[in-house]
């Protein structure tokens, strides 16, 4: 890539930087007033899962998904959610939004009703897919929450780089996201060190898990010196995903282990069959059924149209943002994340962008998973050590180091690029640099150190929270309620119409979808 921060002074892409493209998911679970997961279905006045640009449900019928659009703040975009999660309260009747990653007390796999779609193909598609998940995984693991923050330069910013340094524009943005995606697996430990914030979890989570958590007095469990246990070997884990290796050194290779994962079967999914009882219990018995089942820090993502395939339309167009797919929900933010920790991870990604980012090599990719496996399990830890390739270091050591470096971008962006806009990108980083001093001001550190001074349970804690965004939620009105109530009305319209036309038979429909990876 070879763009430092002189070459970007001195280019005209320089003011392009305040035109970054900011987009949120953000997953929560519905909770009944006890706390306790919903078993009601997905209301009817937030519109139809399937069709609702701005509320979907993720894996269960009581998992929230909210989408904003996509925006050049970080602020607005925030306000866009914070308004969609107004409208969310004021239609949910009794309930609230769960404020953890991890889920509230589920007594077993079945209490989780798996998302339903209607009778379309599509949706079938999306049912069915979740039955495989729940048959693979698991229904409790699929019922974590997360946030994916999508990322990306505007087209003028990568046009101009590109033409600066004689490169066809695809081939450099493929480069240039590949590039930083690469880095964001070498440094983004330092997110989830700062950020993470699931360090415990519900006594019904672990019921049946092997595991080496501490009981909380109160109930519930706990990691003295974890981060994220989400991003860890209790979250989002696949034994059959584990040996993958997916490479992110150039599109081809990205492209082609995919594929070799969409289409290569795996025995223990073999044995669970398509069918039990003539019923369709998962898409098909390869390692990933579709794309979206792959589980990463950071995937490469270019906008499907529906009915096509991701890795096909990644191949053919190339790959137009990021999605980072590393964020806890932030148990103190009504919405689940704050600008300061946008600010953060735009920082972050803007170092990805300028600092080199060779091809990483299978040795590299194996001790990246190792520091990650040990910040997200005991980041906090005072003798925490980090390899890297002059040998261990203390984990604290090269976070600070780190952040000098992100201080270094952050003064850049507040003087050259942000200017006279009052936002102030050092600030996220110094408060960074003071929580570092201070592991229990980090997010994972601020929710062991209330469980612990409030002598509270883990259940306890997540409803005292829900309890509390519900009150500020409920207390306004959106902004945006005729464009909710109006998105709302139009996506059962729109289900309609997908119901009326469909025709093909739905083994026809899956055999044609499945069989179009290029």
């Amino acid at each position: 890539m070879g763009f430092s921060l002189e070459n970007l002074r001195e280019s005209e892409a320089l003011p392009e930087l305040n035109l970054i493209n900011r987009g949120i998911e953000k997953e929560s679970l519905r909770v009944s007033s006890k706390g306790e997961i919903s078993k009601l279905p997905h209301p009817s006045k937030l519109g139809s899962a399937l069709t609702n640009p701005y509320i979907t449900t993720d894996f269960s019928e009581s998992l929230l998904e909210l989408i904003t659009p996509t925006f050049n703040s970080a602020k607005e975009c925030l306000d866009f959610l914070k308004e969609l999660h107004v409208f969310v309260y004021n239609n949910i009747e009794d309930e609230s939004l769960w404020p953890f990653s991890m889920p509230c007390p589920i007594a077993s796999n079945e209490e989780i009703p798996i998302g339903n779609y209607g009778n379309s193909n599509l949706g079938m598609m999306k049912t069915i897919y979740r039955r495989g998940l729940a048959n693979r995984y698991g229904s409790m693991m699929q019922a974590i929450a997360g946030i994916h923050y999508n990322f990306s330069f505007s087209d003028k910013f990568l046009d101009v780089l590109a033409h600066q340094s004689n490169q066809e524009i695809q081939s450099f943005k493929n480069e240039t996201y590949l590039g930083m995606a690469r880095n964001f697996k070498r440094f983004g430990w330092i997110y989830l060190l700062l950020f993470g914030s699931s360090p415990a979890v519900c006594n019904s989570f672990v019921v049946g898990k092997e595991h080496d958590l501490e009981e909380l007095p109160s109930g519930g469990f706990y990691k003295p010196s974890a981060t994220s246990l989400r991003m860890g070997d209790l979250g989002y884990i696949s034994k059959a995903q584990d040996d993958l290796n997916i490479s992110y050194n150039n599109i081809e290779e990205y492209c082609t282990d995919l594929k070799n994962a969409l289409v290569k079967t795996y025995k223990p999914y073999e044995d669970i069959g398509e069918f039990i009882e003539e019923e369709r219990v998962q898409l098909n018995t390869s390692v990933i059924q579709i794309e979206n089942e792959y589980y990463s820090t950071i995937r490469p993502k270019r906008v499907c149209p529906s009915g096509e395939r991701p890795i096909n339309i990644l191949r053919s167009e190339g790959i137009d943002y990021l999605e980072l797919r590393c964020v806890d929900l932030n148990p103190y933010s009504s919405i689940g994340i704050t600008e300061d920790q946008i600010n953060f991870l735009d920082t972050l990604l803007i170092y990805c962008f300028v600092t080199d980012s060779p091809a990483i090599s299978l040795e590299e990719s194996s001790r990246i998973q190792r520091n990650h496996e040990k910040v997200v399990n005991e980041g906090r830890g005072e003798a925490t050590l980090l390899e890297t390739t002059n040998g261990s270091v203390l984990l604290k050591e090269e976070a600070n180091k780190l952040l000098l470096e992100l201080e270094t971008i952050a003064e850049f962006m507040d003087k050259e690029v942000l200017k006279g806009q009052n936002i102030n990108w050092q600030q996220s980083i110094t408060a960074q640099k003071e929580n570092l001093l201070t592991p229990n001001k980090t997010l994972s550190g601020q929710v062991l150190e209330d469980l612990k001074d409030q002598d509270l349970s883990f259940r306890d804690l997540g409803n005292k929270m829900s309890n509390l965004h519900q009150n500020t939620m409920t207390s306004e009105r959106s902004n945006l309620d005729e464009l909710f109530r109006d998105a709302s009305e139009k996506s059962f319209e729109d289900i309609k119409n997908i119901e009326s036309k469909d025709q093909k038979d739905f083994e026809d429909y899956l055999k044609e979808f499945l069989d179009k990876i290029s």
